[in-house]
């Protein structure tokens, strides 16, 4: 039987007891997104949460923000009571281990972590972060499972060693950049000599605590910090190749510039990709409707079609195609793409991707589904 029926006959099925899992920084718009994906999940099910001192002891409807406009919408987020009223408690790894909790998600600043997730590593859970902490270990690999899936096979190997292991979620913009792409250097057959990525990033972007709607009204602010630098070092690891237990990062030239703009959500990007030599524009074209180069799963939350383009000029738009993606569970796990220029050497274009969902929570539990139905967990 091959990997991909495989895959599709355990994700039929119906699991008798669902992984018990926890979420880490609960209460922020990454948290909370995580909560809107999992709600009736058929693999997992939400028993821990947790979140920042202040929030102790209070339950998740008592923080939440659900009607916030950056989070997940439509029929398929709609969140389970039994999670309504969780409450929070700090990130104690024995705390977890007494409830239960196998797999962990994990959206908490980055230096609390760096610590905590590599603890509860040792403790055997499997990890799942968004955070930027670990994304230039060697160990841990930064994981969009249409791009990269083979990188996983580094979660088996820190099992081995660890007795649990981490998956990183690649920066928000990265996300997107990459599932566009990927069919680029397949139908190019070979590797860009450049790529300028210009970001236009939505105020979810900076969290609850980040830039507010009023410091933003009537401007934008053309610093985002670290962001720029997190784009040009992931993306060479993603598409890196994996020989011996070790990623070798593909050598590319990029540039990045990053901007916050006043949208509540939705992050657009400008790519410029560039080739030493000639490309045909047809077979490049061809690749990106196809998605050429894209793994595909039968997974809860695996859009369809990751690639959605549009041929009207002025798309996409954060206000019009923030939720693409089908079916439902994969509402905003598909990028859309337009304004697609080509010439003999060049492709340049337009993209959003949903920064919450497929540039965080929903790009980790992907990876999580990918990594359950791959005997990483339980």
């Amino acid at each position: 039987m091959s990997e991909k029926k495989t895959i599709l006959s355990e994700s039929k099925q119906q699991r008798k007891e669902k992984i018990r899992t926890a979420v880490l920084g609960a209460s922020g718009l990454v948290g909370q997104s995580f909560l809107l994906l999992l709600s009736d999940h058929p693999f997992f099910q939400p028993v821990f949460l947790s979140a920042s001192p202040e929030n102790a002891g209070k339950t998740f409807s008592q923080v939440c923000l659900l009607n916030h406009p950056s989070l997940p919408a439509g029929p398929g987020f709609r969140l389970a009571e039994e999670i309504r009223d969780l409450e929070f408690h700090p990130p104690d790894p024995e705390l977890l281990e007494k409830a239960g909790v196998q797999a962990v998600f994990s959206s908490l600043p980055a230096a609390l972590a760096q610590t905590v997730e590599k603890e509860l590593r040792a403790r055997g859970f499997a990890v799942f972060s968004n955070s930027s902490a670990h994304r230039q270990d060697p160990e841990i690999p930064v994981l969009i499972p249409e791009v990269n899936p083979e990188h996983l096979k580094l979660a088996e190997i820190q099992k081995k060693k660890h007795g649990g292991f981490i998956v990183a979620g690649s920066n928000c913009c990265v996300a997107g950049a990459a599932l566009a792409l990927k069919p680029l250097m397949v139908a190019s057959r070979r590797l860009p000599s450049s790529i300028r990525i210009n970001t236009y990033q939505s105020i979810s972007g900076a969290g609850r605590r980040g830039s507010s709607a009023f410091d933003l009204e009537g401007n934008l602010i053309p610093c985002i910090p670290g962001e720029e630098e997190k784009i040009q070092k992931e993306i060479p690891k993603i598409f890196g190749r994996l020989e011996k237990a070790k990623i070798h990062p593909v050598r590319m030239k990029i540039k990045a510039a990053c901007v916050r703009v006043p949208v509540a959500s939705g992050h657009l990007l400008h790519l410029e990709v560039e080739w030493r030599e000639k490309i045909s524009p047809a077979r490049i074209l061809r690749g990106l409707k196809t998605g050429s180069g894209l793994k595909s799963f039968p997974l809860p939350t695996a859009p369809a079609t990751p690639l959605i383009l549009r041929t009207e000029d002025d798309r996409p738009q954060p206000a019009l195609d923030l939720f693409p993606g089908a079916p439902a569970r994969a509402a905003g796990m598909a990028i859309t793409l337009g304004r697609i220029k080509l010439d003999e050497n060049s492709v340049s274009l337009f993209l959003l991707v949903n920064n919450l969902v497929r540039g965080a929570a929903g790009n980790c539990l992907l990876a999580a589904e990918l990594a359950l139905t791959s005997g990483l967990i339980g």
